[in-house]
């Protein structure tokens, strides 16, 4: 039986008030889809209140587009979904086996109140089913809670896109939240690695990785936990 992960979009096209668009960052979707397809597993992409998932413009230029993004470009079903996801909120949480929540400037919009992507990840992790998310997208942890009603984050080892990297694209000043700044709020044992260098930590079978250097890394992570091979 072909088993299924969800992968978690942004729908936020707007970055704030600044008239400049964001969403979701190619790089981040790109290179888990190539490896976890090509794994055999089937896909399926949602947003909070299943709108279409747009991609940064940024991450379709130099430096940032890479041979992943190269390829998934390509990939018309692909391209085709992130036009018509799933609501988030119509998810069923026994039909999936795993959920990345994909990165992208736009989920610190929409992903830190988005409850039914929280409770979806708190039932997976109850379920003894993986947890993977990556740079900003880690914020979709927010809601998620733990048995005893504490925040899911909370005395949990992760990494997210740090305070650091954001300064330095000067996105602090434009974002309405800090992803290291809120996680650590709830408790979380965080950590980083120098500026734009991967990083993935593993706490059980919640798998975060920091940055767009992270994502293939954290694909194969998340692989690992599912008992798959690498292709």
């Amino acid at each position: 039986m072909t088993r299924t992960i969800l992968f978690a979009l942004t729908g936020q096209g707007d970055l704030g008030q600044t008239g400049a668009k964001t969403g979701v960052w190619l790089e981040e979707l790109a290179a888990p889809y190539q490896m976890l397809s090509a794994a055999g597993f089937d896909i399926l992409f949602a947003t909070p209140g299943g709108k279409p998932a747009q991609l940064d413009p940024a991450s379709l230029e130099e430096p940032w587009l890479q041979p992943a993004g190269h390829w998934f470009r390509a990939q018309k079903q692909a391209l085709a979904q992130l036009e018509a996801p799933l609501d988030l909120a119509n998810v069923v949480a026994s039909r999936i086996d795993a959920i990345f929540l994909v990165g992208g400037t736009g989920t610190l919009w929409d992903f830190p109140g988005c409850r039914p992507l929280g409770a979806l990840a708190s039932t997976l992790l109850a379920e003894n089913r993986p947890v993977a998310a990556i740079c900003h997208g880690v914020v979709g942890l927010l809601t998620a809670t733990a048995a005893d009603g504490q925040p899911l984050a909370a005395g949990k080892s992760l990494t997210c896109f740090s305070n650091e990297e954001e300064a330095m694209l000067e996105y602090d000043k434009l974002v309405p939240l800090l992803a290291e700044t809120e996680l650590v709020a709830q408790g979380a044992l965080y950590s980083k690695a120098a500026p734009f260098e991967a990083h993935v930590v593993e706490d059980g079978l919640l798998i975060t990785g920091q940055n767009p250097a992270s994502a293939g890394p954290l694909a194969k992570a998340l692989l690992a936990r599912l008992g798959t091979p690498l292709p």
